[in-house]
C-alpha cells in the first residue's frame, strides 16, 4: 500500500485507493485519474460533496478542465507536487486579488486628483473622466471586504487571460508571482507602463493593469520588478544579478 494513503479513512481512503488502481491520464508530466465528480461519488457510494471535500485535502491535487474532446471533467492524482496548470492557479489568485487591492489604491488616488483638477478650473471632460474611472474601481469594493474579512473570493477569468497567466508562468517561472503581484500595486503598475512608453512599445495608455501587455512586455515586467526590489530592501547581489540576466533574455533585439 503506497504510504500517502496509510493515514487515509472512509471517503478519502477509497478515493485514493481508485486514483492508484485506474488513474491512467498523463498530463504536464503526470498520471491522473480523469472522470467527473458525480460518476466518482456514484462509483464509490458517497455523494458529490463528500467526494469533492476529500480531493480538497491532502494528499490529492486535482484540476478541473473543459476540453472539446471531454467536455468539463476533473483530474485528480496524489502528490504535493505541482503541475504547470496549479502554478498557472496560483497566479490567478496572485492576479485576481491583486486587482481588488490595486483599484482601492486607485480609487482614493484618482478621487483626489479629479477635485484638484476641479478645483483648478480644468476642463470638465478630465475630471469627470476621472470620476469615471473612480466609478469603475468601485466594482471590486464587496471583493476588498471580503478579504479584509478572510473570506474568500471568485478568482474567475476570461479563457484567454488563463492563456495569458500559462505563458507568465512559462516565461517567469518561480519569478511569476512575485513579478505579478508588484504589477498590481498601483506603483508598481505606474512603473511599469513609464517603462513602455519611455520605449514606445504601446500607443495607448493602460490605466489598469492589464494581462495582455503584461505577457507582451515580460522584461519591463520583470525589469520593474527587480527596480522596486531594489529601492524597497537591501538587495542581495547574487538575487539581482539572476534576475538581470533573466531580464536580458526576454529583452526583444533589435532587427537588422
Amino acid at each position: 500500500m503506497s504510504p500517502e494513503i496509510v493515514h487515509l479513512k472512509g471517503a478519502a481512503r477509497k478515493l485514493a485507493e481508485l486514483v492508484l488502481a485506474h488513474g491512467d491520464y498523463e498530463f504536464e508530466g503526470f498520471i491522473w485519474l480523469q472522470g467527473n465528480y458525480a460518476s466518482i461519488a456514484e462509483h464509490l457510494g458517497f455523494n458529490e460533496k463528500t467526494i469533492k471535500r476529500a480531493v480538497a485535502q491532502s494528499p490529492f491535487r486535482h484540476i478541473t478542465r473543459r476540453t472539446a474532446k471531454d467536455g468539463k471533467h476533473v483530474l485528480i492524482r496524489l502528490g504535493s507536487e505541482l503541475c504547470e496548470t496549479d502554478h498557472v492557479y496560483r497566479l490567478r489568485a496572485v492576479w485576481k486579488t491583486g486587482l481588488v487591492y490595486f483599484n482601492a489604491v486607485a480609487s482614493e488616488v484618482w478621487a483626489i486628483k479629479a477635485i484638484q483638477l476641479k478645483q483648478q478650473g480644468a476642463p470638465k471632460e478630465l475630471w469627470e473622466r476621472l470620476w469615471h474611472k473612480v466609478k469603475e474601481t468601485e466594482k471590486t469594493a464587496a471583493d476588498l471586504e471580503k478579504l479584509k474579512a478572510g473570506q474568500k473570493i471568485s478568482y474567475d477569468v476570461e479563457a484567454y487571460q488563463m492563456g495569458h497567466l500559462r505563458g507568465i508562468v512559462k516565461a517567469l517561472a518561480e519569478d511569476a508571482p512575485a513579478a505579478l503581484a508588484c504589477l498590481t500595486t498601483f506603483e508598481g503598475w505606474t512603473t511599469f507602463t513609464a517603462y513602455a512608453k519611455a520605449e514606445e512599445r504601446f500607443s495607448r495608455h493602460y490605466h489598469w493593469p492589464t494581462l495582455g501587455v503584461i505577457v507582451t512586455n515580460l522584461d519591463l515586467a520583470l525589469q520593474t520588478y527587480l527596480d522596486t526590489k531594489q529601492a524597497t530592501a537591501d538587495p542581495d547581489l547574487a538575487e539581482c544579478a539572476r534576475l538581470q540576466a533573466k531580464i536580458d533574455s526576454l529583452t526583444p533585439q533589435p532587427t537588422v
